[in-house]
């Protein structure tokens, strides 16, 4: 992936970290963008639970670098823990204290502010994130999408600039899943927030800029959502039609073979470029139809797979 090294926000430069004689990650290179969505993914034991714990100081590595904002976490602790807040996939966070006082005692331990600033600064995450109807109640009494938000709240309450998110909506219904990320993209837009995620819903991981697949701890795949599109997965010309024997005579006359099913033909494709050139080629027998990409499950699939 080109970058443009002003903007990055968190580069990883040749990280190695092996528990005994087994390489957890080995040589991992990457870097993030300043206000991007940035995809994290790989199968369980790839080695990106080894690779944020190392970014967030709970575990140390045997070589290479990590630099946030240029500064290398190893001489920079204090300013790291500022400069990130981080959404565990299990909640971390006291059952019986509630979303208000979850909130004002993260932001005092964080901001140097009053304690009126602090008061005020809780109260406007609270308004973003729609907590005012359950401000007070005690967390385990809140719903699971409840909870995720008062999560991301805590974890963005002291203006971080990079939020970790793993598997944030893991176990939300659709509605909730659907409101977090709302909520998420509001918040990125406006702040400028960098976002990681690790993630096993390939329809979050679509709407990211880039994407990085590891494996055995080193990247197996990586670049935008179309660029691995594109690389990974074949695009389908779907053409409306009922049984037509003509029709089967000359996709075959063309060499491709294909597949009827519900009134289509399929026919497919290395990617959308081939179709277009296809169509140009043979006009005459294109009246109804539709190009279908690859999505992110297939993506990773096809990598994983290998």
């Amino acid at each position: 992936m080109e970058q443009n090294t002003k903007n990055t926000i968190l580069k990883i430069n040749k990280l190695t970290k092996s528990f005994g004689k087994y390489k957890a990650l080995n040589e991992l290179s990457f870097s993030v963008q300043k206000g991007e969505l940035f995809g994290f993914l790989g199968v369980n034991g790839a080695g990106k639970t080894t690779t944020l714990n190392i970014i967030l100081g709970l575990l140390k590595y045997d070589s290479g670098e990590v630099l946030i904002n240029d500064k290398n976490i190893s001489h920079y602790g204090e300013y790291i823990r500022n400069e990130i807040g981080v959404v565990f996939q299990e909640s971390i966070l006291d059952p019986y204290l509630s979303p208000k006082e979850i909130l004002y005692q993260k932001a005092t331990l964080y901001l140097k502010d009053s304690k009126q600033q602090i008061k005020q600064k809780v109260s406007e995450i609270i308004q973003l994130f729609n907590l005012q109807d359950f401000q007070d109640k005690m967390y385990k009494t809140l719903s699971g999408g409840q909870k995720r938000r008062v999560d991301i709240a805590r974890a963005l309450v002291h203006s971080p600039s990079i939020l970790f998110l793993d598997e944030p909506t893991t176990g939300l219904d659709p509605n909730s899943r659907k409101l977090v990320w709302k909520i998420l993209n509001q918040y990125r837009k406006e702040k400028d927030l960098t976002i990681i995620l690790t993630t096993h819903y390939m329809e979050e991981a679509a709407n990211c800029n880039n994407v990085i697949v590891l494996d055995k701890g080193v990247i197996v795949a990586e670049g935008t959502v179309a660029d691995l599109k594109n690389k990974f997965t074949n695009s389908t010309l779907k053409i409306y039609s009922r049984k037509n024997k003509a029709l089967e005579e000359y996709i075959l006359n063309t060499g491709k073979e294909f597949e009827f099913e519900n009134n289509c033909y399929l026919i497919n494709f290395k990617n959308t470029k081939q179709i277009k050139d296809y169509i140009l080629e043979h006009p005459e027998m294109m009246s109804d139809i539709e190009i279908i990409k690859g999505d992110m499950d297939d993506v990773f699939l096809s990598i994983t797979k290998n």
